[in-house]
């Protein structure tokens, strides 16, 4: 069975920095929420078991992803400020936005193949 701590350490090493106390902590909350996630979507007839690692990396990479856009979304970059004569305007960042989106991204295409599809269809309708 998947430890959630094994997560919560592939997570950091993808994280790319030393994380607070408080930012760990969200990150382990993130992790066993990915990790259950993730086990709900499986395919009945794939076991965790088999998939151990994907899962693993998978559960890391989308709770990066959740805890990368809500960090973009706390501390947005300011667009423009002024001090006096000088004006300065500033591009939007998206790149932590983009980031999120490239890491759910990745986890969704390693997991496709062992997870349902959540797609809807008809397989016999009599009219």
């Amino acid at each position: 069975m998947i430890q959630e701590q094994e997560i919560v350490e592939v997570a950091l090493c993808f994280a790319g920095r030393q994380l607070t106390d408080g930012e760990a902590e969200v990150l382990s909350i993130l992790c066993a929420a990915a990790l259950t996630s993730w086990r709900q979507r499986l395919r009945e007839d794939v076991l965790e078991e088999n998939i151990r690692d994907l899962m693993v990396v998978a559960s890391a990479w989308s709770a990066l992803a959740g805890m990368t856009g809500a960090m973009e979304q706390s501390s947005p970059s300011p667009l423009s400020f002024s001090a006096g004569d000088l004006t300065v305007h500033a591009q939007q960042n998206q790149g932590g936005d983009a980031c999120a989106k490239s890491l759910q991204s990745q986890a969704e295409t390693l997991m496709a193949p062992y997870v349902q599809d959540g797609a809807f269809a008809f397989l016999e309708v009599q009219g």
